[in-house]
């Protein structure tokens, strides 16, 4: 009988993937580079700027083995998904070489000036959130938008993730778990919002669509200008998202006379025809459950991950969820969490 193989320490995990990194370097046959590890985030991915490569490149490091392991190795998708925004003239880092079984890739390098350092300086949002946006209208009206095999971001997923809120959020606020009725009850009306949204506005949906995620790429003019990041988790799904994710972003206040200059000005790219009642009313209902999603994920973060730097962020995305559940829409909503005695309301202490 076999012996069960040996779990691997976290530092021996580490040596084997720094390892990994430099076996593929070397196969670039570019001589000696230099990994300069960049600031991780949220996600078990790991970025390194490379020196001494013939252009500015990163490495892309997204282990085939850390959790939750997926049914498929999650470079392949960021190879797919950067290919189609290029092929539709957005910019996305073109990737120049990949080891897909050990998640490695190489990209183009864009640089420093994500939209967040660049505001943490002071420069004006203005125009770089006007940039972002005219970016999703160019993406929304191109007749090839959704012409990459992708699953559809559905009702299943949709709901699923707003479980994060009963799973993690719920307990913190309460003290209590929630029982198998108000996930089932919770879902139902959740499905029932879902509904009615309209059919002919599907997109290519990023679904991580903000100011972490955007760069003023030095050089470029127009649409190229704006560098899309993180977006290998991309689904088809409803021309709302994106736009929300940007306006109503978890980690930044975007002032409410800007907030409605940018949803204005993405109205009038997208032209006369366009069905605006359809697209408000999925744009408020994805509000509400992208915050419920994100106050569970931020919990999760520091209960199970240690990363309590992310509940400096739960009074704002409480905020807005709060907002969301003031629109007549998400009436439904507000009545289960009265039919459920959760003051919903009230903050996390």
């Amino acid at each position: 009988m076999q012996q069960a193989q040996k779990q691997m320490l976290p530092e021996e995990i580490a040596d084997l993937r720094k390892a990994k990194r430099e076996r593929f370097m070397e196969s670039l046959k570019w001589g000696h580079v230099v990994m300069h590890p960049l600031q991780a985030d949220a996600s078990f991915r790991r970025y390194y700027r490379l020196e001494g490569t013939p252009s500015p490149m990163l490495l892309m490091e997204d282990p085939p083995d850390r959790p939750p392991v997926p049914p498929f190795v999650m470079v392949e998708p960021f190879i797919k998904i950067a290919g189609h925004l290029r092929a539709l003239g957005l910019h996305a880092p073109e990737v120049h070489f990949k080891d897909i079984p050990n998640g490695l890739l190489v990209l183009d390098d864009f640089g420093d000036d994500t939209y967040t350092r660049l505001f943490d300086k002071g420069s004006d949002p203005k125009h770089l959130y006007e940039l972002a946006v005219d970016v999703l209208v160019h993406l929304h009206k191109h007749p090839q938008r959704s012409a990459i095999d992708l699953p559809k971001y559905g009702d299943d997923q949709l709901v699923n993730e707003t479980m994060l809120l009963l799973d993690w959020y719920y307990p913190k606020l309460t003290g209590k778990q929630p029982t198998a009725e108000m996930k089932d009850s919770f879902a139902a009306v959740w499905k029932e919002l879902f509904k009615k949204f309209p059919k002919d506005q599907e997109t290519l949906v990023l679904r991580d669509y903000h100011v972490d995620n955007l760069m003023l790429v030095s050089g470029e003019k127009g649409l190229q200008g704006c560098g899309l990041l993180d977006f290998q988790d991309a689904l088809i799904g409803q021309f709302s998202y994106d736009l929300m994710s940007l306006l109503e972003d978890a980690r930044r206040d975007v002032p409410q006379a800007l907030r409605q200059h940018l949803y204005d000005r993405y109205m009038q790219g997208m032209g006369a025809g366009f069905d605006r009642t359809a697209f408000d009313y999925s744009f408020r209902v994805l509000a509400a459950q992208r915050h419920a999603k994100v106050l569970g994920i931020f919990v999760r973060l520091f209960v199970r991950d240690g990363k309590d730097r992310y509940l400096q962020f739960i009074p704002h995305v409480h905020k807005l969820f709060i907002q969301s559940l003031d629109n007549p829409v998400l009436q439904p909503l507000n009545q289960w969490f009265k039919d459920h005695n959760i003051d919903i309301r009230s903050p996390l202490k």
